[in-house]
């Protein structure tokens, strides 16, 4: 998940003025939404995307880490760091967890709705809305495991019946599809281990073979409105989901011309060369802990792609799938170099939703879905009235969109 960049321009306001509305607005532009607990034999979770959920610090009195319409106003010193061996000390929050997903974030005339609109929706219209949130800075693997635990704590409060719905958004796809390929703790045991209970799934705007447009983030860090420090380049290094939302292969760049450049995103002798990321501090570059933590995001990204990679052998999934494309929006397709230095204003583009390729939105599993496309933006998706209709259609057991076959 991306916040559009009319909320990022916000950094331009007058000093006094985001000093002022940071007292006006913080702890009351954050929307909050009650969902009952679930009951009956059907229950439907929501699992959100990359920068989805809430986090918070973890004690009796919890702190908000991530995202405050305060810290957003603010430039912050504190990152969402994830601590790893050898690591330079430096303003961090600690330990966090998950508490929620995002769900509105508004400031002056500019508001983004994450997840606000779909889990009002959810609680109307959807049988058994549950909502999911886990810590989406750590290995994909790791938030699998807990989104199938949850889905066995679930039908066991059902007395075993339940049947499990679920609508995951952008990077909750890749949670989502690891957890029904493999399964939680009886990882291994069988494919489609974490698929016993699941009746249908639906999956938008999700980067199946991952995306360039995650690659800048890596090298500069990812500005929320004025702050600079929650998302800096030191803290990105530390997150393996980051890594995991690169492309399935590594040759994603271009020329001036548009032409190939032999590079490898994925070979952690370029990545010192070059000074991506943090390694742009020369003193790091030789540094063995920053070039092993380097090793095993990168080692991370590739196991993940490999265990969600194309099976022949697979059989048939029991569960039905809708998948929505989000179209009709240039995004980021690669990275351009020019005389030998990339050039992150002019990115070459193609079609999608602003975040997610539509090329790379479809499964690569050998599996049955029905696809819908629409034209709304990659957040929007989780908001856009004909979308909302669909799933809750979808989750009836009607027909919708255009059927594809293995």
């Amino acid at each position: 998940m991306a916040f559009p960049r009319k909320l990022r321009a916000m950094r331009i306001l007058p000093r006094f003025l985001l000093l002022l509305l940071g007292v006006v607005l913080t702890g009351c532009s954050v929307a909050r939404v009650t969902v009952p607990p679930p009951t009956g034999d059907e229950v439907t979770l929501l699992v959100p995307g990359y920068r989805g959920s809430f986090l918070v610090t973890e004690g009796s009195e919890p702190e908000r880490a991530w995202l405050t319409v305060g810290q957003a106003l603010s430039r912050g010193e504190r990152t969402l760091a994830l601590p790893f061996p050898g690591q330079r000390p430096g303003p961090a929050y600690g330990p966090l967890r998950p508490d929620g997903p995002l769900t509105q974030l508004s400031a002056l005339f500019v508001s983004v709705d994450a997840y606000r609109s779909f889990m009002e929706f959810g609680r109307d219209r959807l049988p058994g809305f549950v909502p999911f949130s886990y810590d989406w800075r750590r290995d994909v693997r790791e938030s699998a495991g807990a989104l199938c635990a949850r889905i066995e704590q679930l039908v066991a409060e059902g007395g075993g019946r339940r049947k499990v719905n679920i609508v995951a958004h952008s990077m909750g796809g890749l949670v989502t599809m690891h957890c029904l390929l493999h399964g939680g703790a009886r990882a291994g045991e069988h494919p489609w281990a974490g698929a016993e209970h699941v009746k249908r799934v639906v999956i938008i705007g999700t980067p199946f073979t991952g995306g360039p447009g995650i690659f800048d983030d890596l090298l500069v860090g990812t500005e929320t409105m004025r702050n600079r420090a929650l998302l800096a380049p030191e803290a990105l290094f530390t997150f393996a989901s980051a890594f995991q939302l690169l492309p399935t292969r590594g040759d994603f760049f271009v020329d001036a011309e548009d032409k190939p450049v032999a590079l490898d995103a994925f070979d952690p002798a370029v990545w010192r060369a070059q000074g991506w990321g943090v390694f742009a501090d020369p003193t790091l570059r030789e540094d063995e802990a920053y070039r092993a933590q380097l090793v095993r995001m990168l080692e991370a990204r590739r196991e993940l792609h490999e265990a969600l990679a194309p099976r022949p052998e697979l059989p048939p999934a029991s569960f039905e799938t809708l998948v929505v494309v989000g179209t009709g929006r240039p995004t980021v397709n690669g990275m351009r170099m020019v005389d030998g230095r990339l050039d992150l204003e002019h990115p070459p583009r193609a079609d999608g939703d602003g975040a997610v390729l539509a090329a790379r939105a479809l499964p690569v599993l050998p599996m049955a879905y029905r696809r819908l496309d629409s034209s709304a933006e990659h957040v929007a998706l989780m908001s856009d009235r004909e979308v909302l209709q669909a799933v809750e259609r979808f989750l009836r057991g009607e027909a919708v969109g255009t059927a594809h076959q293995p």
